[in-house]
C-alpha cells in the first residue's frame, strides 16, 4: 500500500537524538524504524542503535542485521505483533539529506525480505548528523526508487507507554 505521510512519535524522535548524541561526528549512524501502519500513514514509534558489528564511515554505514532483528521481533512479540519494522534510519555529515546510489541499493535489498504486499511501505530516513531537526523521508516506490514524502512528529499514542 502507498504511504502518503511518516508520523514520528516524540518516543522516536527521542531515541534517534540520544543515539545521535552519543556518536562520534565523523562517521555515519543509524538504525531501524519500529511501529505500524494505519491507512496510508506510517507510526514511528520506536528508534534502534545500530548494532555492536556495524561498519561505519563518514559516507556510509551498514547496520548489524543480527541486533536490529533482534530489537524488532522483541518489539513485535511484547506489543502482541502491533509493532514491526517499517524500515532505517542514517545520518549524512552534510545538510545534503539527498539518498545516495548507496541508499537506494541498501533499500532495494531490504525490499527482497520484505513480503511483496509491504515492499512499497518500506521507508528510509536521512537526518542531518550536525542538526538532527533535519529530516527527509522516503518510501521506495514501485522497487524501483526513494520518493520524498511528508512527516510530522506527534506525542506517544498511549498505548505504547509500555513499550518505552
Amino acid at each position: 500500500m502507498k504511504i502518503n505521510s511518516v508520523l514520528f512519535t516524540e518516543n522516536s524522535i527521542s531515541n534517534i537524538n540520544k543515539i545521535i548524541g552519543q556518536h562520534e561526528l565523523n562517521t555515519e549512524i543509524g538504525g531501524s524504524l519500529v511501529g505500524y501502519q494505519q491507512d496510508e500513514q506510517l507510526i514511528i514509534t520506536h528508534a534502534s542503535d545500530p548494532g555492536g558489528n556495524t561498519k561505519m564511515s563518514f559516507d556510509s554505514i551498514e547496520i548489524d542485521g543480527e541486533y536490529v532483528t533482534r530489537f524488532c521481533n522483541r518489539l513485535n512479540e511484547l506489543s502482541k505483533h502491533k509493532l514491526y519494522f517499517l524500515g532505517d534510519w542514517h545520518t549524512h555529515l552534510s545538510n545534503n539529506l539527498n539518498p545516495s546510489n548507496r541508499d537506494l541499493i541498501a533499500m532495494k535489498r531490504l525490499s527482497s525480505y520484505t513480503p511483496y504486499e509491504y515492499r512499497d511501505s518500506l521507508i528510509t530516513v536521512i537526518i542531518n548528523h550536525y542538526d538532527p531537526v533535519k529530516i527527509k523521508t522516503y518510501s521506495l516506490y514501485k522497487g524501483r526508487k526513494l520518493k520524498s514524502i511528508s512527516h510530522f512528529i506527534v506525542p506517544n499514542p498511549s498505548w505504547i507507554e509500555e513499550f518505552i
